[in-house]
């Protein structure tokens, strides 16, 4: 694995880098969406600075709520280093930034999830294979011919400190490359279905909800979280299929949305 790269004489960690990339290129890609949803260009560039920042505090304090134990006197909630994030926690921290811009500047927040929801989908990968070459996120033991050894930090100090000690590591399962291969075949399929069903606005977003927590629910078990059991079996779980019910529900709903519009000879919200 890599897990820092110098670039220019400057060393940067891996996942700080691709978690940087991820972000920059959510909202290049956004852009030209958000700006067809008729927010202001400083409406887009506010909401895509808000939505960043609101996204980290988020995604750490969700952290800090469900694995208290890796927080003491050597990591504080407040650290500013790029680890301890929670993905859940971010994406709510950036669902009520998009709420509370509907509201500010009037339009349909659905459009504006339909919006972020590829360029979303590709930052969600680029951050994937940060994880993967860090060698964070990785899974459960497994003897598949794919498995793979993720080298442990303390690696290189226990070979100068102790060099007789051998040193054992076993293959995991590479599940940050498993929900990136999800995640990418999803692109595609709900862009299909979306089309297919003639969905209206946040069709888009609904379908491709259902299928990034099913892809979740299903990858959850190979995971190897730090996190209590209750999380794990209980929280996590209840969690996708709640958001999994709810998706199907408004995709549903923003169907036949757009059809009883069709019959009525209105414009369909969806683009």
């Amino acid at each position: 694995m890599i897990r820092e790269f110098t670039i220019f004489g400057l060393t940067v960690g891996t996942y700080s880098l691709m978690a940087f990339i991820a972000a920059l290129t959510c909202a290049v890609m956004s852009w030209r969406p958000l700006r067809r949803t008729s927010l202001p260009r400083i409406g887009v560039i506010v909401l895509l600075a808000v939505t960043c920042i609101s996204f980290l505090v988020c995604a750490r304090l969700w952290n800090v709520a469900v694995n208290p134990d890796s927080y003491g006197d050597t990591k504080h909630w407040y650290t500013l280093r790029m680890t301890g994030f929670s993905m859940y926690g971010g994406l709510l921290g950036a669902f009520l930034v998009i709420l509370a811009c509907s509201k500010i500047f009037r339009i349909s927040p659905a459009k504006i999830f339909d919006a972020f929801t590829v360029p979303g989908a590709v930052a969600f990968c680029l951050a994937r294979v940060g994880c993967f070459l860090n060698g964070c996120c990785g899974g459960k033991r497994t003897d598949l011919p794919w498995g793979v050894i993720f080298p442990s930090e303390m690696d290189e100090l226990i070979k100068d400190v102790i060099p007789i000690v051998p040193i054992q590591r076993y293959a995991v399962h590479p599940t940050q490359l498993y929900e990136l291969a999800l995640a990418l075949i999803g692109i595609p399929l709900c862009l299909w279905l979306v089309k297919l069903f003639r969905a209206g606005d946040g069709g888009r977003f609904f379908i491709y909800g259902v299928w990034f927590n099913t892809l979740r629910l299903a990858v959850l078990p190979l995971r190897a979280l730090p996190y209590s059991r209750i999380v794990t079996r209980v929280v996590y779980p209840l969690i996708y299929y709640v958001l999994i019910v709810i998706g199907i529900f408004l995709f549903v709903w923003s169907c036949r949305k757009s059809r009883t519009e069709r019959e009525k000879g209105m414009p369909a919200d969806s683009d």
